[in-house]
């Protein structure tokens, strides 16, 4: 058996994987394509094939049209499966004691790539419990003995002013900077672990490049957002998100991307700027007040001061109108970013395409906050289902997709979960 190298991808063996049957255009097991493929199709049991489709040419283009090809995602969850799975892991992790909450995640994320299918072919999600607990207990040892073991110094050291100089510097100067290190590595291995678990056609992703290089990019970017009081977002976005774009595969077939952030900057020109004019309203409300209580008690000193409830309620009025206005008005940034990475990512001849607006990423994001908000989180198996048919709807795939072609990675996949995420409490699905 022969090996191959093409181009400066990784080495790969023939044959090629083997790959399940596809059924002929027309049968069931065809996905539907086209302009209705975005909405959620009646939906089936895990496993079984998914809806029939009228008779197309590939890639959506009807027999002899000459349109372009394109191809769309089908998600055909229903609520009541995955709202049943959830309550049954939710039962489960609380007599555990929260131990059985990475196979509860394991069990959600099986179904919604399950009943999410390209050209007839369900994606498949091969990662186990087993793994995320065990990533978790490798973070844990390794980045909570270092805090446990300052706080255990700092308890029995003695309670001079020196010790305590010594520990607020080294919590401040270390820990916290190291925090946000940790932080973009751990993104970096949770998105190259649910890649290398997620299969199509029997054919697996991959990532290279380093996480702890991930991590210094996004942490000194991070420094220079700071410094520039967020001008450099836009920017610092497109770097971050390049490195791990362009460093993904799909068996034998890298990804490329060319992002960009020139057309980014007026969206988050838009909520820098009323995020801004937000926090000089908030903050002279506040000033107003509190300076009209200081000048009241310098007129009559003798007298206690008055009720100082409408300033408290105008400091937490100061701090989070602006963190609401930013949100409200971020979705057009997110949808700017969002239509600018699908552009600029290419596999091969194909590519991806997406015509996503602000206003429609609004009623996306802040409806979904607002149900796991007043929900207390029982909304959450819905807000997944919502948002796997969003993306479904407005993905596009242009271009011939060549499975034939695309030989199993040989990218080695990492033999645990993404720890460092679920230890630093922001575990994704």
């Amino acid at each position: 058996m022969a090996d191959e190298k093409s181009g400066d991808g990784p080495t790969v063996s023939r044959p090629v994987v083997d790959r399940r049957p596809r059924p002929a255009g027309g049968e069931q097991g065809m996905a539907p394509s086209g302009p209705e493929v975005g909405h959620p199709h009646p939906p089936e049991q895990v496993g079984t094939p998914p809806p029939p489709a009228p008779p197309q040419g590939p890639f959506g283009a009807r027999p002899g049209s000459g349109a372009e090809r394109r191809e769309k995602l089908v998600h055909d969850g229903r609520f009541g499966e995955i709202f049943v799975i959830f309550l049954i892991n939710l039962l489960l992790t609380l007599i555990t004691l929260g131990i059985y909450r990475f196979w509860g995640k394991t069990r959600i994320r099986k179904y919604v790539w399950s009943h999410t299918s390209l050209q007839g072919e369900r994606l498949e999600y091969t990662g186990t419990g087993l793994e995320l607990f065990l990533g978790f207990l490798f973070a844990l040892l390794v980045f909570a003995t270092p805090i446990v073991l300052l706080y255990a110094w700092i308890f029995w050291s003695p309670r001079d002013p020196v010790t305590m100089f010594v520990a607020i510097a080294i919590l401040y100067v270390i820990i916290v900077p190291l925090f946000f290190l940790i932080y973009y590595v751990a993104i970096f291995a949770a998105f190259r672990y649910r890649i290398s678990r997620t299969s199509w056609f029997g054919i697996r992703g991959g990532m290279e490049g380093s996480a702890w290089i991930y991590g210094f990019l996004g942490f000194g970017l991070g420094i220079l957002n700071l410094l520039s009081l967020g001008w450099t977002k836009p920017w610092a976005d497109s770097v971050v998100f390049k490195y791990r774009l362009s460093r993904t595969w799909f068996g034998s077939q890298k990804f490329d991307s060319s992002l960009e952030c020139t057309r980014m900057y007026g969206p988050f020109a838009l909520a820098w700027v009323g995020s801004f004019l937000a926090s000089a309203l908030a903050f002279g409300i506040f000033g107003a007040l509190y300076f009209g209580q200081f000048m009241e008690m310098s007129r009559n000193p003798q007298q206690p001061p008055g009720d100082i409830f409408e300033i408290q309620v105008a400091m937490m009025f100061a701090y989070l109108v602006p963190i609401l206005v930013f949100q409200l008005l971020i979705p057009w940034y997110k949808a700017a970013l969002v239509r600018n990475i699908a552009k600029s990512i290419s596999a091969g001849a194909v590519r991806f395409e997406t015509r996503i607006k602000g206003s429609e990423m609004f009623k996306l994001l802040v409806p979904n906050f607002l149900l796991l908000l007043f929900t207390l989180g029982l909304a959450y198996p819905y807000v997944v289902l919502r948002t796997a048919r969003y993306v479904a709807h407005h993905l596009e795939i242009v271009g011939d997709i060549e499975v034939a072609k695309v030989q199993q990675s040989e990218i080695e996949a990492p033999w645990y979960g993404e720890g460092i995420m679920e230890f630093l409490g922001v575990g994704m699905i």
